[in-house]
């Protein structure tokens, strides 16, 4: 069985082919709609990603931090991450 890390690497390898195959499309002067497609199904990967990075976070770190009596700023992490998405 794959180590988180392992899992999120692999998940970003994925990623930055399809980057590449945009980065191809564009030079190959393919269809916009199919160039944006794609473009699309990299940022859907990419929030599955951020997911699983946060999801991994909530378990681990966030958790720590809350029987560290650091519940206020574990908050506050969230909160900023909440504001970014």
């Amino acid at each position: 069985m794959k180590t988180h890390k392992e899992k999120v690497v692999h998940r970003m390898k994925i990623i930055k082919g399809h980057v590449n195959a945009i980065e191809r499309m564009i030079e190959e002067d393919a269809y916009c709609v199919d160039i944006v497609l794609q473009s699309l199904a990299v940022q859907k990967a990419l929030k599955k990603l951020d997911m699983v990075i946060i999801e991994n976070h909530m378990t681990t770190c966030l958790v720590d931090q809350i029987k560290e009596g650091k519940s206020e700023s574990a908050v506050k992490e969230l909160l900023d991450i909440y504001k970014l998405n």
